[in-house]
């Protein structure tokens, strides 16, 4: 059964909307994961875990924070990903994440040196 996502982006300096937003979009899904981990330090920059929402055929909807300075890869990617700054906001709305069989549409890598707690959700199909 479809579910209906809908993320709404507010965006502001010194208090005054930028132009253009806020902005609100909608999507239908056919599943959705939420998720609230604690990813163990990897103490490299080469160690990437799944997380949770990676067992999604395609991942279309995707938000994330983590409170610890964090690299993520998506759709397979195998150069140093996106860094995340602790409290840092990832959020994707209609993409089309599905890396195919032996890659991992959603990883992460944690060389803070501390436990970071990650909590996010993912959409798709």
């Amino acid at each position: 059964m479809a579910q209906r996502v809908k993320m709404t982006v507010t965006l502001e300096v010194d208090g005054v909307p930028v132009s253009g937003f806020p902005i609100s979009k909608e999507k239908s899904i056919d599943e959705s994961q939420g998720f609230s981990y604690e990813e163990s330090n990897d103490g490299d920059t080469t160690t990437f875990s799944a997380i949770p929402a990676d067992q999604m055929a395609e991942i279309q909807v995707f938000a994330l924070t983590a409170n610890q300075a964090t690299t993520y890869r998506f759709n397979g990617q195998t150069d140093t990903g996106i860094d995340l700054n602790a409290g840092g906001l990832i959020a994707m709305f209609n993409v089309d994440i599905d890396s195919g069989a032996g890659s991992s549409n959603a990883s992460v890598n944690n060389n803070s040196g501390n436990t970071a707690n990650v909590t996010g959700f993912a959409g798709g199909t």
